[in-house]
């Protein structure tokens, strides 16, 4: 286990395999970091010149630099060198994010813990290597990839098969409660710094987030769509608050 455990107000660093992670799931990354109040300093994204091209906006949305590979099959190792390079320049944050469902990093998990360092492991849904992947990271969080980003392709619709004969009606089942529904316009504020502390918030910086997320459109004004999508703030012309 590592030396200490990782606190809200911690400084973090993340580490995107982008040949392996959806742009999707690396928002939810994102989102996750931001509930749990690190400060993500260091934000870096390692891959091939298409796997990068295809999730620019993503990476530029979230401030993060992207280091392209020297081929096919070497991010793995890309990845490795540079956050060893980081640890030994002593530039490494306490807490630091794997963004990738590859069981090749474990060894690399595993030195950091070493060291003291919070590792934790964003792994995709469906596509994590080893269950066993619990063993070395401090935490491992599943995220998914469905309906959160457009940049993701569609995936390919699947025909049902025919069935050899009728089958016998199955008796009715009780119907699952619904989830609770999403709240896309919170989960952006909750991004910028000293919203959850209740701090007065520019309204400018909170549109130009919305707008970003796709959330607002070019003509609606800042008080009108929080009015409306946000009763939980505070609204002046210039500021918004989170409501006590």
């Amino acid at each position: 286990m590592s030396a200490r455990e990782a606190r809200a107000g911690d400084a973090a660093a993340i580490l995107i395999d982008a040949d392996n992670l959806s742009p999707a799931a690396v928002e939810q990354c994102f989102t996750h970091m931001a509930h749990q109040g690190w400060r993500v300093t260091l934000r870096r994204a390692y891959g091939g010149h298409e796997k990068l091209a295809g999730m620019k906006d993503c990476l530029l949305r979230n401030g993060v630099r992207s280091l392209v590979n020297n081929g096919k099959g070497t991010t793995d190792a890309l990845l490795v060198v540079d956050a060893m390079d980081l640890l030994h320049e002593g530039r490494l944050p306490p807490v630091v994010a794997i963004a990738s469902s590859d069981a090749d990093f474990a060894p690399l998990a595993v030195r950091l813990r070493e060291g003291g360092t919070w590792v934790i492991c964003f792994a995709q849904s469906g596509k994590s290597a080893d269950a066993d992947l619990t063993r070395c990271y401090d935490q491992l969080i599943a995220v998914e990839s469905a309906g959160a980003s457009a940049e993701d392709p569609a995936p390919a619709p699947r025909s049902a098969p025919a069935p050899a004969r009728a089958a016998r009606k199955a008796p009715a089942r009780k119907k699952a409660a619904p989830p609770p529904p999403e709240d896309p316009v919170r989960d952006v504020l909750e991004t910028i710094a000293g919203f959850r502390q209740g701090r007065e918030i520019a309204m400018n910086e909170v549109v130009k987030r919305l707008r970003a997320a796709g959330l607002m459109g070019k003509s609606a004004t800042g008080p009108a769509f929080l009015r409306k999508n946000a009763p939980y703030v505070e609204l002046s012309p210039n500021y918004l608050r989170l409501k006590d």
